[in-house]
């Protein structure tokens, strides 16, 4: 996507875990505007868990804690949700 998409509708998801805070940006596409967000607030997430999806064409933005995580794919990698190891934590 283009840097413009930075601007486009979002839903975040923060995670708290034991390593520290994940934040899940999901950003719409310029088309279809669609992010379905299924985990109410305060939600325990098991690992695996869905908690939201995007359609059409949309991103998803993940922030590890730097210090803690080691990335496995780099911007720009296509990745398959529950199939691609993005990070490795350290």
């Amino acid at each position: 996507m283009k840097p413009a998409a930075e601007h486009n509708v979002a839903g975040y998801t923060v995670l708290e875990t034991a390593r520290g805070r994940v934040v899940v940006a999901q950003r719409t596409g310029l088309i279809a505007r669609r992010i379905v967000q299924r985990a109410p607030v305060g939600s325990l997430l098991a690992r695996g868990e869905r908690f939201g999806l995007i359609r059409f064409g949309s991103r998803t933005d993940v922030y590890l804690p730097s210090d803690k995580a080691t990335a496995t794919v780099a911007p720009g990698d296509r990745v398959v949700g529950g199939v691609t190891v993005i990070a490795r934590w350290s």
